[in-house]
């Protein structure tokens, strides 16, 4: 009964914790320092600079630097620097990140993404059905992806620099080395 009853306690706080969540709507060109935000939707062009935010959605462009990101979801480019994103996150577009660390799945629809000395844990890549070419991950510089990468579309590379490293299983695509 008393486990009953903290279920229904936390359910309540949730609920009470989201409905006084405060999202900010934003177009154009926004830049923020070093504050707290609960949910950031956006359309242009967004920079972080030391900034925590629990949720972005933004169809745009993303730039940070040492920000806390809970959960992420960029359609168009994110480069980002120094940045940790918690929980899952997606980029549809372009995306580097340097010095940067993503603690759950990241799920990308891109030609192309560049990682340089960041932690991932795991790299879902989707097909992108206008494109037929090679669906490429750059590993550079010290990054580690400590779960597995999946390409959808079959036709993946990792390009896999020295001092880089892939510790779980690649399907979907294949690993090149660098020397």
């Amino acid at each position: 009964m008393r486990l009953k009853s903290l279920v229904f306690g936390l359910i309540a706080l949730s609920l009470i914790v989201s409905a006084f969540a405060e999202t900010t709507k934003v177009t154009g060109a926004n830049q923020y320092g070093e504050v707290t935000l609960d949910t950031l939707d956006g359309v242009g062009l967004i920079k972080l600079n030391a900034t925590t935010v629990e949720t972005i959605n933004l169809t745009g462009s993303l730039i940070t630097q040492d920000a806390q990101i809970g959960t992420l979801n960029v359609i168009g480019e994110a480069n980002l620097k120094g940045t940790t994103i918690q929980n899952a996150g997606s980029v549809m577009g372009s995306l580097q990140a340097t010095r940067s660390t993503f603690q759950n799945t990241l799920t990308i629809l891109s030609q192309k993404a560049l990682f340089t000395t960041s932690t991932l844990e795991a790299i879902t890549v989707k097909r992108d059905s206008g494109y037929k070419g090679k669906q490429i991950l750059e590993l550079r510089h010290h990054t580690i992806i400590n779960g597995p990468i999946h390409f959808e579309s079959g036709k993946g590379e990792v390009i896999v620099h020295p001092t880089c490293q892939v510790l779980g299983e690649v399907t979907g695509g294949k690993v090149i080395k660098k020397h």
